[in-house]
């Protein structure tokens, strides 16, 4: 019990911090000075700054996915799960915005350099697997044009346009505007037949 204890502190204060700083500008003394906790304690739970911040992009990835998960099992309907899905990241935004601002952050920061790029691309691979499991999100999808596009495909560019919109806000201190999160999800409904 104390070991789950001590990770979650860990994990909060990594969550303080990297609100407050890129995944770059942050340190494991900074972690180790806000959760109390010695740095080789941190290192015993996280090997890396790169490990931690992976847990805490998988912790929220999978609430996401399991959200997903939820919407696969309502309807059929592609436009509906297009909707369903916008609207829950929108509610995911307002009730975590500052869990989804980390995220966005680690995120971006990670595209940055091989070793952590190829962290995240593990660990998207690993929850990507768990989510097929319980189904594809939109499968085969057909636009309006009549062209076909793999549900992979469409949901990476669903969630980039969202994620994009609200990085450029956040990056600039300011709040996404609902409304911009709804036109994208109307333009992704328009593009589907």
């Amino acid at each position: 019990m104390e070991n789950i204890n001590k990770k979650e502190i860990i994990l909060e204060a990594a969550r303080e911090i990297f609100f407050k700083k890129s995944f770059y500008e942050a340190t494991m003394d900074d972690i180790a000075q806000l959760s109390g906790i010695k740095k080789p304690t941190i290192y015993y739970y996280f090997p890396s700054k790169i490990d931690l911040a992976s847990q805490l992009m998988e912790v929220s990835v999978k609430k996401i996915f399991k959200k997903i998960s939820e919407i696969i099992y309502i309807t059929n309907d592609v436009k509906q799960r297009i909707k369903m899905t916008v609207d829950f990241y929108i509610n995911f935004l307002e009730e975590n915005s500052k869990t989804f601002i980390i995220m966005q952050r680690i995120g971006y920061d990670f595209m940055q350099k091989e070793d952590s790029k190829k962290k995240i691309n593990e660990l998207f691979k690993k929850i990507r697997k768990k989510q097929k499991e319980a189904g594809d999100l939109f499968g085969e999808v057909i636009l309006s044009s009549g062209k076909k596009v793999s549900g992979d495909l469409f949901l990476y560019s669903l969630v980039a346009a969202l994620g994009r919109t609200i990085f450029e806000n956040v990056s600039q201190g300011r709040i996404p505007k609902k409304d911009d999160l709804l036109v994208i999800r109307d333009i992704f409904i328009a593009s589907v037949k």
